[in-house]
């Protein structure tokens, strides 16, 4: 049977980072799986905190605060979640 592994994704690791090679892909992957459970939730949590502060940062703090949210949800999710209105 022959593995369905997209070609831009590392077997061994299942991360498709394009930009890093996969040597320094291997080790942060190794390093990561030293870590406990705890932290990498941790690490995971800021990781997102993160990203919502930039998708903020990004959005026109003059807009509605619905139209504001709106596109937060658009931006961090990569997808509309807006529905017209009657």
């Amino acid at each position: 049977m022959v593995s369905k592994i997209e070609p831009d994704r590392y077997a061994d690791t299942g991360f498709s980072i394009e930009d890093t090679p996969a040597d320094l892909n291997n080790l942060l992957f190794r390093k990561m799986l030293e870590k406990s459970g705890e932290e990498r939730l941790i690490i995971g949590c800021q990781m997102t905190d993160t990203a919502r502060e930039l998708v903020w940062s990004g959005i026109p703090k003059h807009l509605p605060e619905l139209n504001r949210r709106q596109l937060f949800l658009d931006r961090f999710y990569g997808k509309s979640f807006s529905r017209p209105y009657a």
